[in-house]
């Protein structure tokens, strides 16, 4: 049987990024209809997978000039794969997927799992100055080809809101591709704490403050380490959080200025013993629900939140973690201390907090579209 070809495409994600591949192209997969190609970010050899084709759109880092040519990329690779759909998950993909549209006559799926235009105002990774332009640019594209888009994804319930104009759209959360670890309930040993923080570090994600929340913490608890482990793209903050941790004994750091694989992600956060979240209140993140909640419930990894109601409505049922307020750790330190002292888990986590009712969403939005 011929397989309809899907063509799943972004720059900066890693061509085995975990929503690309691990929730859509290995659900998509599973119906056995359909071919997959994933486009993306690719630094090293093509990984082997039955009907998925891993192709690399770029490989540099995100500031390169070579950045530019991605959507003339594309738009070889529309022609040569000739796919009957394609999803899209960056906006700057999004104007040779909808100029090709009307060509090679596939159906097109914008992925929305960012709101750039708030990332760009308040994730502080641009000057002021420099805001603005790419903001209208954004903001420009994503007006201008929504009505030749056939179909959203949202992978945060906060779009509903923050995308009105979109009324075609179905929410996909970025919830753990694969089943939950069923764990006893547990308290951790507060003589080995060995803290994690995983996924991509940026100042909006509040690595810096984690480390100097650590530094308090150690004070009371002598062999407590903490590990960084991610994609850094801001050589500045880098550099930052290196200098810190010369200064911060317990402290190792393993950062890339390109993306990481997910195996070296998910490897690190199962070694440790707490997970910290430790983001900054902010309009682009305190709506959405990150993916390492998600994960962290998924595995039984107890976790430390901001305060932020939303994610502990989330952790809290399972006593699966505590809120603090990460910039003050002296008026923490009652909180981490009452944390450590009860059980975790005592609510067994389930298929809720997995991408299994998603994959279902996602494969019935696909056959309608490619019947």
């Amino acid at each position: 049987m011929n397989k309809a070809t899907i063509l799943i495409a972004s720059v900066l994600k890693p061509v085995n990024d975990t929503r690309a591949f691990d929730k859509l192209a290995i659900s998509l997969r599973e119906t056995n209809k359909y071919h997959i190609n994933i486009i993306g970010f690719l630094e090293k050899k093509t990984p082997k997978q039955d009907n998925i084709e891993f192709t690399s759109i770029f490989n540099k880092n995100r500031l390169h000039p070579y950045r530019l040519l991605a959507p003339f990329k594309l738009c070889y690779f529309l022609f040569k794969s000739k796919p009957k759909l394609v999803i899209i998950s960056t906006y700057e993909l999004l104007f040779p997927a909808v100029l090709l549209k009307g060509i090679l006559k596939y159906k097109l799926i914008y992925d929305v799992q960012e709101n750039y235009t708030k990332n760009i105002e308040f994730n502080q990774t641009l000057a002021d100055w420099l805001k603005l332009i790419p903001i209208k640019y954004i903001q420009s594209v994503e007006k201008i080809t929504k009505p030749k888009i056939d179909h959203h994804f949202f992978a945060e319930k906060c779009y509903q809101d923050e995308f009105p104009d979109i009324r075609d759209y179905t929410v996909l959360e970025n919830k753990y591709a694969g089943k939950s670890r069923s764990v006893p309930q547990f308290k951790i040993d507060d003589d080995h704490l060995k803290f994690v923080i995983t996924g991509t570090i940026t100042p909006a994600y509040g690595a810096a403050q984690a480390i100097h929340w650590f530094n308090y913490m150690k004070q009371h608890y002598h062999n407590a380490s903490l590990e960084i482990v991610g994609y850094c793209p801001l050589s500045e903050y880098k550099s930052k959080l290196e200098g810190l941790a010369l200064t911060s004994p317990g402290v190792k750091l393993r950062l890339s200025a390109k993306p990481m694989a997910q195996k070296v992600i998910y490897d690190a956060l199962l070694k440790g013993n707490i997970l910290l979240l430790p983001y900054h209140d902010l309009p682009s993140i305190s709506p959405k629900i990150p993916t390492k909640i998600y994960e962290g419930l998924a595995l039984g990894i107890p976790m430390i939140i901001p305060q932020n109601p939303i994610w502990e409505e989330l952790i809290l049922p399972y006593s699966a973690g505590c809120s603090i307020d990460y910039s003050k750790p002296e008026d923490s330190l009652l909180t981490f201390k009452n944390f450590l002292k009860t059980p975790k888990y005592t609510k067994t986590v389930g298929p809720e907090v997995t991408w299994e009712n998603e994959a279902n969403k996602l494969c019935k939005i696909v056959a309608k579209l490619i019947p």
